[in-house]
């Protein structure tokens, strides 16, 4: 809904902004993006939490749309969720999804 903004929830200022602020985003270089080809535009925001004393990470995450060459793009959200991996594991494990999506919707779009 807030992608095609067709409802206006978002003033035209506000929709500029907040699509800017994403694809500039300089945080998880090693989940979404971390696979893809250089130089693909991803709109996403990542996020994380800390590890508790018992080493569980609740969350590491990322969600996001990625632009396919030809003008198409896909949504896409992962979440790993309670993991005893290390941040690296677990930011490649959300590297490894995106890339398995990104190489199916990429035929899909030839």
């Amino acid at each position: 809904r807030f992608y095609y903004n067709t409802e206006k929830l978002l003033s035209d200022a506000s929709y500029n902004f907040i699509w800017q602020l994403m694809r500039d985003t300089e945080t998880g270089p090693n989940r979404i993006k971390g696979r893809l080809p250089e130089h693909t535009v991803v709109a996403h925001k990542t996020g994380s939490s800390g590890v508790n004393k018992e080493g569980l990470t609740a969350a590491v995450n990322d969600i996001g749309i990625v632009f396919l060459p030809g003008g198409k793009h896909f949504f896409i959200s992962i979440f790993v969720t309670d993991s005893k991996e290390s941040t690296e594991t677990n930011e490649k494990i959300i590297a490894d999804i995106a890339k398995a999506a990104w190489d199916y919707f990429s035929k899909k779009a030839e």
